[in-house]
């Protein structure tokens, strides 16, 4: 893959990661959280999601890869993750990764979201 080729894939994953984190939306994957999330009360839970939805604060620090994919949340005192991955969207319930995540076509997004300390 040549470096102009793998750029633009990237930037392609980044575009597809950002809506979905930002509309949630079940045509491009679903959305998981753990148990501890889930003990948070409804307050607290609408205020995370909307943090993972208004999270735009990406650097070289929490995205290396540059595909948006994962970052560190902190609201009540807590720390909080959100992870994207990416599997096959034919072999998703296998839980076979994608080979062109790039490919809305062909992936679904998994993102999850979990404390810390879940990770």
């Amino acid at each position: 893959m040549t470096n102009q080729t793998e750029q633009n894939s990237t930037a392609k994953i980044r575009a597809l990661n950002d809506k979905f984190r930002q509309t949630f939306d079940a045509k491009l994957g679903k959305v998981i959280i753990t148990h501890g999330v889930g003990c948070l009360n409804t307050n607290q839970l609408q205020q995370l999601i909307q943090a993972v939805k208004q999270f735009s604060d990406f650097n070289e620090n929490n995205d290396p890869w540059k595909e948006h994919d994962m970052a560190k949340i902190e609201l009540f005192d807590e720390q909080f993750y959100f992870k994207i991955d990416y599997f096959d969207r034919q072999k998703y319930q296998q839980g076979i990764g994608s080979e062109e995540p790039y490919n809305v076509d062909k992936t679904f997004r998994v993102m999850t979201i979990m404390l810390a300390s879940e990770y």
